[in-house]
């Protein structure tokens, strides 16, 4: 076999794990969604913008998304954001992005019924939800969107987190 291709498919392998990983992670079972075989993503491509579920979807998952800080920004600033922070309470309490509700992920099962409305007058309004949690490295803001996908909600999930938002002075 040539090096070239003995390359090729060994940088193909992390695409495929990852695939694998989110289909069983999150639940992503739409063709469209996953990589086709044999491809690898296009850096120079920007990012599609979220898309928005504008209802529940009883029986049907939810997309995931991801949000970068600058469309976040900007969803913000038009009031197109509703966001939740993740994390414990307590850090909520220390500081979060305005205008955001919290919703723990480890209390997410008992507490999520009790803003249901508020998502959904959110995703009625055209609101597009955006988790967010610490920082890149947390995987609440994730795991939420996870749970939120199996109830029929789409959603984004803003990486970057709390660290990042504060960090930039906003």
């Amino acid at each position: 076999m040539k090096r070239s291709m003995i390359t090729r498919a060994w940088l193909q392998m992390p695409v495929v794990a990852l695939a694998a990983l989110l289909v069983s992670c999150i639940g992503i079972t739409h063709e469209e969604e996953l990589l086709p075989p044999g491809t690898l993503p296009v850096q120079d491509e920007e990012p599609a913008p979220p898309r928005v579920v504008q209802r529940e979807e009883p029986g049907r998952k939810g997309k995931i998304s991801q949000v970068d800080i600058g469309s976040l920004f900007q969803l913000r600033e038009e009031g197109r954001a509703f966001l939740v922070d993740v994390r414990p309470a307590f850090f909520f309490k220390l500081g979060h992005i305005p205008g955001a509700i919290s919703l723990p992920l480890k209390k997410f099962d008992p507490q999520f019924p009790t803003v249901r409305s508020q998502f959904k007058a959110a995703l009625d309004a055209g609101r597009v939800v955006v988790l967010y949690c610490t920082n890149e490295k947390c995987p609440d803001g994730l795991i939420a969107a996870g749970k939120l996908s199996k109830l029929g909600y789409s959603t984004s999930v803003y990486k970057g987190g709390w660290k990042e938002w504060k960090d930039a002075g906003l």
